[in-house]
Order: structure tokens, then sequence, then C-alpha cells
């Protein structure tokens, strides 16, 4: 089955992956063991709140991944990929499910995918479990930071898009 999008969608999923990109790549924070903190998930949080979880996928997943590959870290391409795909494609799904009333739960279990995604790649590249749990607190704290933001920010966006086009969801 072929699925059209709009040009709405198209011009939304291109510009969640650059914001994400942006927001990955530029504004970030070294940790001292390997990678960094950043802002990428409060706008992949926001995108995955107004996007069909495909479109939404895509922000996520490339969005983070090619700023994993431009900032020095390409070996995590392919789990950044699925893990930050796939939380903007549970966000979005159940978005379209259940409407934005309860997005503070979904932006929560996306950032539980989120960090257990990590943990587990981090221990599969570091081989240690031990490794990877140090890396479990700049995750919660990315997560929550990324909650706060698309939080604060849906109601905004919407409102703006509201003028535009009528989400699913709503």
């Amino acid at each position: 089955m072929k699925t059209k999008h709009t040009t709405n969608e198209i011009v939304l999923t291109a510009l969640g992956m650059a914001l994400v990109f942006v927001a990955t790549m530029f504004i970030k924070i070294p940790n001292p063991l390997d990678g960094y903190f950043n802002l990428g998930d409060g706008f992949l949080m926001l995108f995955a709140g107004m996007l069909n979880p495909f479109c939404a996928f895509l922000v996520g997943g490339l969005g983070s991944a090619l700023a994993d590959v431009a900032g020095g870290y390409a070996y995590y391409f392919i789990w950044t990929l699925l893990i930050k795909g796939v939380e903007a494609f549970l966000i979005s799904e159940l978005f379209h499910r259940f409407g934005p009333k309860y997005k503070l739960g979904y932006y929560g279990l996306g950032a539980i995918v989120m960090v257990v995604g990590y943990f587990f790649a981090k221990w599969f590249l570091k081989g240690s479990a031990l490794i990877a749990l140090s890396g479990v607190p700049e995750n919660i704290l990315q997560s929550v930071v990324g909650i706060v933001i698309a939080w604060a920010a849906y109601p905004i966006i919407q409102k703006a898009l509201g003028r535009t086009r009528h989400l699913k969801a709503e």
C-alpha cells in the first residue's frame, strides 16, 4: 500500500529532522565518559506529537543519527536511528490513538525507550554493563529536559499550526 503524504507533512518532517539535527549537533554539552548531552530530544518529542508515526520515525531517527555522524560518533548511527526512531514512532502512535490529553505520559514512555535503548547499545559497544549504567543518569536528565521543551512548546505550535491544518489526534 502506497501512502501519499501531504506537502505540510513533508515540510514538517524535513523541518523536524533539521531542528533535531541542529539541537543535537550544536546545542550539546560533552560528558566525561563518552558522548554528549543534547537538546535534540525536546524537538524529537515535539514533532512526534504532530506527525504520523512514519514521519516521526524519520525525524527522531535520521535527525539524531545524522548528528552522531557529523559529530564524530558514527559508530552510534544504527543504534541512534533505531532508538530515537522507535522513541518518536511510539510517541506519535500514542498521540494518534489517544489524542494529546496524556502527552506527558507519552513523552515519558518515549524517554524510557531512549534510556533503556542506549543502555543496551552502550553495553554492546563498550562490552560492560557498568560502563553502560554510567550513562543512564545523563540520558534521564536529557529526557527530562526534552519532556519540558516538548510539553511547553506543544500548545504554542498547535495554536500556530491550527490555523493551517487540523491534526487527526484532536
